[in-house]
């Protein structure tokens, strides 16, 4: 009987660990949302299928595709609450990806945005010495950390694009080639500087253009991270909670 007991013990801490192991790796390996906070004007999305129309509060996994009209845009937080983006009019910008390892606030985050084309204004929260954030254009790719961004894409008429790097507040590193196929050049870009691949060195922004981003970002945070108890605003939703289902700050 006690051989019987033992043998009964032993196989139920087995299963035991291995349900902590199976929600250890869970927890390795969790998928981000971008949540829509607010809609502007025609906005719409894709994601392996035809382009369907965005709306306030949707969620929408990796891989997805947004897309806004003139005079349109369009407020989400990406990956949990780890930033802020503003997609602004005429502006095709995809996320490749979205997740992280760990649990709570001080887990490692993946995020890769890419803008195609247009305009999209940026509040990254600061993110632990293992995460990456960066947005891919077709210029290169901007690192984020703890940065107030705006990055420009126009197309030409032959096809290329002239991209302009901006760090509002905080510190972009910028990895792009000035032309198609040429090398790649590091660009460090600090409090209100901006740099334009092929158009000389990093340079201050113009005071007028840096307010303006300045005051858009204050209005991308309003809208994306209300302050509690704002009425008519939606309720701030932790993707990643410690524990428990997602939490509502509202």
């Amino acid at each position: 009987m006690r051989k019987i007991q033992t043998i009964v013990a032993c196989a139920a801490a087995l299963a035991l660990l291995g349900v902590s192991n199976l929600k250890s790796a869970e927890n390795d390996n969790l998928q981000g949302k971008a949540i829509v906070r607010a809609v502007h004007g025609n906005v719409q999305y894709q994601s392996g299928g035809g382009w369907m129309p965005v709306k306030v509060n949707m969620e929408l996994d990796a891989g997805a595709t947004i897309r806004t009209g003139p005079e349109s845009s369009c407020d989400m937080s990406v990956n949990g609450l780890s930033s802020a983006i503003r997609v602004d009019a005429d502006t095709t910008m995809g996320i490749p990806t979205m997740n992280r390892s760990g649990a709570g606030h001080d887990a490692d985050m993946d995020t890769m945005l890419e803008l195609q084309g247009g305009s999209i204004l940026g509040n990254v929260k600061k993110i632990s010495a293992n995460s990456h954030y960066e947005i891919k254009t077709p210029h290169g790719i901007a690192g984020i950390r703890g940065t107030d961004v705006g990055i420009v894409s126009v197309m030409q008429s032959d096809g290329t694009y002239v991209v302009t790097f901006t760090s509002i507040t905080g510190q972009v590193i910028v990895s792009a080639t000035e032309t198609p196929g040429g090398p790649v050049i590091v660009k460090v870009l600090r409090d209100g500087e901006s740099w334009t691949p092929g158009q000389g060195d990093v340079h201050p922004t113009p005071t007028y253009l840096l307010n303006q981003l300045m005051s858009e970002i204050t209005a991308l945070i309003a809208d994306v991270f209300p302050p509690v108890g704002t009425t008519g605003k939606p309720p701030i939703i932790e993707i990643f909670p410690t524990g428990g289902p997602a939490s509502k700050t509202d």
